[in-house]
């Protein structure tokens, strides 16, 4: 085994919460000890950073017991995490007595008033300043106290990080007690911010105000991250390209999908019922407008491929019986629903798909089909829910190229071994 697959066999140990496997990796390969600091992981991150972000203390007390730094951070361009910047506050407590250091941001998330104070009365302009993505404690602070003390010495309520280019009533969207106290307290809304938190009036207001608000869109115009292509904070609370409809629709709030429907145009109705799985309402739409299907855009037909990112099975089969191509994508480097579905594991919506035809040959942006998004996101993205073995099994009995050789979580790796692909490198 070489070098770079032993780190590979290290980073899976940990990344599986497997404290057997990563001692016994340490044990094997001194290498690993020698170099436990190394930013091996995604974002330069070391593995006791990485292990921490995980929440397992089991791991967290191996990498410990081999000499791992609790001051280590990430390497990251926009400002690098530590061990104490998740949300994993009772290990959080556990690593600072065992002397991992607390910053401003680190206390601000964990509800040290004391300690923010102290930090602020050495330096006032600690309450704007930058630590993890760029973030300011406004960011990381939970705490209705803490928040009323930082913004009483003069945080900048709607300060923007630098990676995702979001203030910190954004990053709270959903942690509406958090939002909605930044709100009461001056900070900027926005039309998503008020359909997640169902504020049926400030909806209406911007409606009232700016008609145009109701085609905004996760990714575009103010909803991006500026210089940086780390993406808005959206991106990841609400989903890539969601638009107010979408939300409505996702939110279930029934008095704003009303208000919004009367406002939006006729595909973004029929849009609208497809989320909410409202067969009827679609059924509806479509007697009247037979053609509606067809004149949808490209961006609005991908529509289905959000929706198997979401995990959205009946939207994705109310889609599908309305006519909707089972391969629509925006463009042709984009994911398909089929491409999602693999990538979350989602072994129904693989199923479902591929009886309306999804295509096991259609390759992506970076180069693969969906047979390898399977493997990578066992590994990367490991949704809790996917069943990865069954879905890359689903996948090559309908006929997905084989791989070169065998990658992806072990249950992947066996399912490839068992169809004759190579363990070879």
């Amino acid at each position: 085994m070489n070098e770079q697959q032993v780190v590979e066999q290290f980073k899976q140990a940990i990344m599986s919460l497997d404290p057997e496997a990563t001692r016994r990796c340490l044990n094997e390969h001194s290498i690993l000890v020698t170099q436990i600091n190394e930013p091996w992981f995604s974002f330069d991150t070391p593995a006791i950073v990485a292990a921490a972000a995980k929440g397992n203390r089991e791991v967290v007390d191996v990498l410990l017991e081999y000499g791992a730094d609790l001051h280590a951070k990430s390497s990251w361009w926009a400002g690098g995490f530590g061990v104490l910047h998740h949300d994993h506050h009772e290990l959080s407590r556990y690593l600072i007595e065992r002397g991992a250091p607390v910053d401003i941001h680190a206390a601000a998330a964990l509800g040290m008033l004391d300690a923010v104070k102290q930090m602020v009365e050495r330096d006032p302009n600690a309450v704007n300043e930058r630590g993890p993505d760029g973030q300011v404690p406004l960011h990381f602070a939970t705490d209705h106290r803490i928040m009323d003390y930082l913004l009483t010495q003069g945080a900048d309520i709607d300060k923007r990080d630098v990676d995702h280019g979001s203030t910190p009533a954004q990053w709270a969207i959903d942690n509406a007690d958090k939002c909605r106290f930044l709100i009461e307290r001056g900070a900027a809304t926005d039309i998503f911010m008020a359909i997640y938190l169902g504020d049926t009036e400030r909806v209406r207001t911007f409606i009232q105000t700016d008609p145009e608000c109701l085609q905004a869109q996760v990714g575009c115009g103010n909803f991006t991250s500026g210089d940086s292509d780390g993406g808005h904070i959206y991106v990841y609370k609400l989903g890539a390209n969601t638009r107010p409809y979408s939300l409505a629709a996702r939110r279930k709030h029934p008095e704003i999908v009303e208000l919004i429907a009367k406002h939006c145009s006729l595909d973004q109705r029929l849009l609208m019922a497809c989320m909410q799985a409202d067969s009827r309402a679609v059924h509806t739409l479509l007697e009247q407008n037979p053609n509606l299907v067809q004149s949808l855009t490209s961006e609005e037909l991908s529509a289905i491929a959000d929706a198997a990112w979401n995990n959205e099975i009946q939207t994705v089969r109310v889609m599908l019986e309305a006519g909707f191509p089972v391969d629509s994508r925006r463009t042709s480097k984009e994911f398909t629903a089929l491409h999602n579905a693999a990538m979350r594991g989602n072994i129904e919506l693989v199923r479902l798909l591929l009886t309306h035809g999804a295509s096991v040959q259609l390759t992506h942006g970076y180069g693969g089909n969906a047979l390898g998004c399977c493997t990578w996101g066992s590994v990367h993205f490991r949704d809790a829910e996917g069943d990865y073995p069954a879905v890359a099994d689903h996948l090559i009995q309908a006929g997905a190229p084989l791989p070169n050789q065998v990658s992806g979580s072990e249950g992947v790796k066996e399912v490839l071994v068992r169809y004759g692909v190579s363990k070879e490198t």
